[in-house]
């Protein structure tokens, strides 16, 4: 029985002051984080791709989280059977999460459940997506988050995994 999950939404393509990317930085925090951990992880990924143009993408989003969509899901959920803690990586879209997470994290059921957050952001940090947790998911205990800039995930992992490392240890997993 798995204890701790990590689960993911991710964007390649172009990206926001990072540019172009074949692996999102999302992707990459939750690929070292399953490894640091020895957990399994999960992809939340839309049942229809964002379109590939930055500025494209961020309409059709922003429009998802205007109407508090809750897009359909394009993989099976995984069992949360045992899984007490969700290592949750996501970028800051506006302050929140991207809509497809709160798909993820309702079909899930997070009560009795601990949360913690790992957002990728370039200039707002966190924002105000550990309040959207906490408001969504009274039932959860969302626990202190890390904010990690996207140019740094990508242009200096070492940095970035260094920081994970930290926050993991911190949170009181063993690496």
């Amino acid at each position: 029985m798995v204890d701790t999950l990590v689960v993911f939404f991710s964007r390649s393509g172009e990206n926001y002051e990072v540019g172009c990317v074949e692996k999102g930085s999302g992707r990459i925090i939750a690929d070292s984080a399953s490894a640091m951990l020895g957990s399994p992880e999960y992809e939340i990924v839309r049942s229809s791709d964002y379109p590939a143009s930055y500025e494209e993408c961020s309409r059709e989003a922003e429009k998802e989280r205007m109407e508090n969509a809750r897009p359909a899901l394009r993989f099976a959920m995984p069992s949360m059977d045992g899984v007490r803690n969700v290592i949750l990586v996501y970028p800051n879209w506006w302050g929140d999460l991207p809509m497809p997470v709160y798909s993820f994290l309702d079909a899930a059921g997070m009560d009795g459940r601990r949360i913690y957050p790992i957002c990728t952001h370039e200039g707002n940090g966190i924002g105000m997506t550990d309040r959207c947790l906490k408001q969504a998911y009274p039932g959860a205990e969302v626990m202190r988050g890390l904010a990690l800039r996207g140019t740094v995930v990508q242009g200096k992992p070492d940095e970035a995994e260094a920081a994970l490392r930290k926050y993991l240890s911190d949170s009181g997993f063993a690496l």
